[in-house]
């Protein structure tokens, strides 16, 4: 992973220097083919795509903030994101994509595929058969170089530097209006699943949006890296001064039962009435520009 972010990156520089160089016309240069280096290998790409087929939630979420509506996308359970449900409306979405569902992804006949090593790594072979396929890996925690390399592979590598750099903007907007409060506001973000509570650390969608904003995590859940499973008997893992709390499908009961438990009451941040309910397809994200705006919409509403 080391190794694919950090070639990412010097390709992107070199590319970016080349620009300033040579006076770079994105729309003129990206009407010929493309090489595109990605987690999975390397493909050529057919300049600005005009028929993407997306893959997962986050290559749907960042083709739509890069002006480019997929002709069809693939989601768990053919679910849209509720923060995309107004964006993605009129594309055709079909659950995850499997063995069996690659006649119809051939029949679509998409000019680009749009996937993740972590997600389609099996069919990656196949898929390339069919239109030039590029894998994102890393997941949420790699949003960013996630979205520069959907960026490259939709031609649209300005547009995404652009995404990021108003990212930029309205995340020192919050920070300055928070002032001191962003280092002193100790944030927990809690889902309940229908057999568990999990936190997220750092190295998570939820870790690097909390981070870019500068706000502090209980110390446990800032020692973490990705996620794990928490207990009510260790009340200091899940404690904050504000508790995002989120459903995952198939948890309402769960949550009830939750509420219930007395020992969930007790907790500091419950009875200072801090826990926000947030949306679990933005903060438990793969990634996508748009979900991050998402979540920093609830930050703003919550702090």
């Amino acid at each position: 992973m080391r190794g694919f972010a950090l070639a990412l990156l010097a390709a992107l520089a070199a590319t970016a220097l080349g620009c300033q160089e040579s006076g770079f016309d994105e729309s003129k240069e990206t009407v010929r083919p493309l090489k595109v280096q990605h987690a999975l290998g390397e493909s050529k790409v057919p300049g600005q795509a005009e028929r993407p087929l997306t893959l997962t939630a986050d290559a749907l979420d960042d083709a739509l903030a890069l002006g480019v509506r997929p002709l069809r996308a693939t989601l768990p359970r053919a679910r849209v994101p509720a923060y995309l449900r107004r964006r993605a409306r009129g594309i055709t979405v079909a659950p995850s994509v499997a063995r069996f569902d690659l006649a119809a992804v051939e029949a679509a006949d998409p000019d680009v595929i749009l996937g993740s090593k972590e997600g389609q790594r099996r069919l990656y072979h196949r898929l390339k058969r069919i239109a030039p396929t590029v894998m994102s890996e890393g997941g949420g925690a790699q949003w960013k170089l996630n979205l520069r390399l959907h960026g490259e592979a939709l031609g649209r590598t300005n547009d995404a530097e652009e995404l990021l750099i108003d990212w930029d903007r309205r995340t020192a907007r919050l920070r300055r209006s928070l002032g001191d409060r962003a280092a002193e506001t100790k944030v927990s973000v809690v889902r309940v699943l229908p057999r568990e509570l999990r936190t997220t650390g750092v190295d998570s969608f939820a870790g690097k949006v909390l981070g870019d904003i500068g706000l502090a995590r209980p110390t446990a859940q800032d020692a973490l890296r990705q996620s794990q499973r928490v207990s009510l008997d260790k009340p200091r893992i899940i404690d904050g001064d504000v508790l995002l709390l989120s459903v995952a499908p198939g948890g309402r009961a769960a949550l009830r039962r939750l509420q219930s438990d007395p020992r969930w009451r007790r907790l500091r941040v419950v009875r200072s009435g801090h826990v926000v309910r947030v949306a679990d397809s933005t903060w438990w994200a793969p990634g996508g520009i748009l979900a991050a705006r998402a979540a920093l919409r609830d930050l703003e509403g919550a702090l």
